[in-house]
């Protein structure tokens, strides 16, 4: 793999990685201000299940995390100049 793609690879999960984390922030929010009931997860606003996309951004979160250490873990055996 040349330097520029695993560069770029790396770049872009860390994005993914900041704009899950703020989705869940931003989800988070929704769920306080969009719902009835405190423990209700679904938006009265949009109908979304409000709970499930939070669990799905944090396994985004978690894969991205763990592809990234991946890929930085063994750069040298995965870069060939």
């Amino acid at each position: 793999m040349r330097k520029q793609v695993y560069n770029a690879i790396i770049s872009l999960l860390i994005l993914v990685i900041l704009v899950s984390v703020f989705g869940v922030i931003n989800t988070q929010v929704s769920l306080k201000y969009e719902t009835e009931n405190p423990k209700d997860c679904i938006s009265v606003i949009t109908g979304r299940d409000l709970c499930l996309w939070i669990k799905s951004l944090k396994i985004i979160i978690i894969v991205c995390l763990i592809l990234t250490s991946g890929l930085i873990s063994f750069r040298y055996k995965i870069i060939k100049d």
